[in-house]
This record gives C-alpha cells, structure tokens and sequence, in this order.
C-alpha cells in the first residue's frame, strides 16, 4: 500500500472514543453533553447519577460520560475511569468563589489519577457570556495550576455552551489530540 492510499485509509476510517465529562455542579457539564448530541442549548436539571450520549464529530464516534459534580456523587467517577480515551474538565469561569475547589477535584481526580496518566484534558472556561467570567488565557493561573498540568497534554478553551461558542473548537482539539 502506497502513502497515498495509507492516508485516504487513515482519513477515512471513523475513530470509536470514551470522553469524561467532569467538573463542579452547575459548570455546564450536561449542558454541553446536550448540545454535543443535539447541536443546539437545550434545558437541563441537575444529574442525579451519569448522563451517557453518543454523538459523531470529526471521524470519531464518541460516547461522552456526563457524571454528576455534586461532591456525594463524586464516588462514581472512578467507575468510568479505565478506557478513557479524553477528559472534558469543565470550569464555571464566572465563579471564582469555587476555583480552590475545582483546583483541588481537578487534581485529585483528573492529574493525580493512573488510571488518566496520558489522557489528554481539554478545559473549558465555561460561562463566557458572563461579566466577570475569566478569560481562557487566565484560567491556569486563576486556579493555581500552572505546576501540575506540566505533565499532561491540556489545552483550555472559553466556551459558552449556551450560546454555542468556543465548543466545537475544544472538542477538535481533544479528539485531534486523542488520535
């Protein structure tokens, strides 16, 4: 098999990939789940439990996992772990007040984790219609983890998922990083 045909090959197959969804309650988690799978900012209530959709996007069939952030569901992340091919952290950028806890879940379930050593992380300051929200730029900084992401493939992008934006330029870069 000649180059040329080796690259239509590897253009054309289509990818199958597990995303963790992850993140504080009320960070927008299954809103973006929703908007993945239906292409549009649907109205969600708080998960109870895990949210599992399954949607297409740049060659690769995902099965996102959407668990709940409430600090009692917490527990169930672990389950999802092996497998994982990405992990979508994502932030309420407009509320500072919980950065040292999102900081702290981050490292202890996300950076700290064997089971994710290799994982790529994609970040998403969400909320960016908010005043206030912090930049993508900043967010590292704001949460004090600009030593503990040296070892890990991360990338952070602003997003408002209600509106849509910043969403799909994430998630190319995590399943271009997952490849």
């Amino acid at each position: 098999m000649g180059f040329r045909d080796w690259m239509k090959n590897r253009l054309s197959r289509e990818h199958s990939g597990k995303v963790l969804i992850l993140g504080l309650d009320s960070a927008g988690k299954t809103t973006l789940t929703r908007f993945l799978k239906l292409g549009s900012f649907q109205e969600t209530s708080p998960t109870i439990g895990q949210n599992i959709e399954v949607f297409k996007t740049s060659g690769w069939n995902i099965t996102a996992i959407d668990v709940a952030g409430q600090r009692h569901f917490r527990f169930l992340w672990s389950s999802h772990y092996p497998g994982t091919n990405g992990v979508v952290f994502v932030v309420d950028a407009a509320d500072v007040f919980r950065f040292e806890e999102a900081r702290a879940v981050i490292v202890e379930h996300v950076l700290e984790n064997e089971y994710l050593r290799g994982v790529p992380v994609l970040i998403l300051a969400n909320k960016q219609d908010i005043p206030g929200a912090v930049h993508a730029s900043t967010l590292i900084q704001a949460l004090g983890l600009h030593e503990e992401l040296t070892d890990h493939t991360f990338q952070v992008f602003g997003c408002s998922v209600l509106h849509g934006e910043g969403v799909h330029e994430g998630l190319d870069w995590l399943v271009d990083t997952m490849e």
